[in-house]
């Protein structure tokens, strides 16, 4: 399986409008971040989108404009699927719907977003719309992926708070979590490499920070973890200086295999 990071950024991306590249090194390319999103190529040859941010058309084109066979949301914030009209040159090159795996809450999201291209019947001929439940696994081609419930902030009754993380085979990206369910770290574990979201150093009411993230790390103990989503004090060789080498920061257009 081989996985390209499109974007690492944070909501706002790196340089933002209004902070720059904050404690990050401007000159250091790695630390130029768009929006976070991930492209899989899995080894029976489907290739799977998780999330379309805004930024998500120059991404794929840096990626070779690749086709794409199916589109996983994590969840319906603008910076994760705000991109979500440019995946329509998919179903008119193939006149095919495009299969979306997304929650119920999120596919209302995706049909708000993208009204003007959805019937009163709320049906589109470009986009396939599947519903996704918390732990139960789905398949793209010969693919398990299991979704995995998260919460993005501390109140956990608040549908908005609610994000999914992805495992497939022995991968799993889990971005924009703040908390988890016992049952999500124990269908993490086993896995190879993580892609983790991690924003900021520091304390924060909607994603882990670093210091958090190094305990979920000792305790999953993939062999590798990347981090993504990264916000205006993640500096990339400060990092790696800090870090070891099982974990490090990702940089837009970095691929790895799993």
């Amino acid at each position: 399986m081989k996985v390209r990071v499109l974007g690492c950024g944070p909501s706002n991306g790196i340089p933002s409008l209004s902070r720059g590249f904050g404690l990050c090194d401007a000159n250091n390319p790695k630390n130029t971040r768009t929006r976070s999103a991930v492209l899989i190529e899995t080894n029976d040859g489907k290739r799977i989108l998780i999330d379309s941010d805004p930024e998500i058309r120059l991404q794929l084109i840096k990626a070779g404009s690749p086709h794409i066979d199916a589109v996983i949301y994590t969840h319906g914030h603008y910076d994760h699927m705000g991109g979500a009209d440019d995946l329509r040159s998919y179903s008119q090159e193939k006149n095919t719907s495009l299969p979306i795996y997304l929650t119920k809450a999120n596919a209302e999201h995706f049909k708000e977003l993208l009204r003007y291209l959805f019937k009163n019947d709320n049906q589109s001929h470009l986009f396939d719309l599947h519903i996704i439940e918390p732990y139960k696994p789905f398949y793209v081609g010969n693919n398990e992926i299991i979704p995995i419930r998260q919460y993005h902030g501390v109140d956990r009754t608040d549908p908005n708070c609610l994000s999914m993380g992805y495992r497939i085979g022995n991968f799993a990206y889990s971005t924009d979590v703040k908390e988890m369910d016992p049952k999500g770290f124990e269908l993490l574990q086993g896995i190879d490499t993580w892609l983790l979201g991690v924003v900021t150093t520091r304390e924060n009411n909607k994603h882990i920070h670093l210091s958090k993230a190094l305990e979920w790390i000792d305790y999953i103990k993939p062999r590798q973890t990347y981090m993504t989503h990264m916000g205006l004090r993640m500096d990339y060789d400060t990092l790696c200086k800090e870090l070891p080498e099982s974990i490090r920061p990702s940089y837009d257009g970095f691929e790895f295999t799993v």
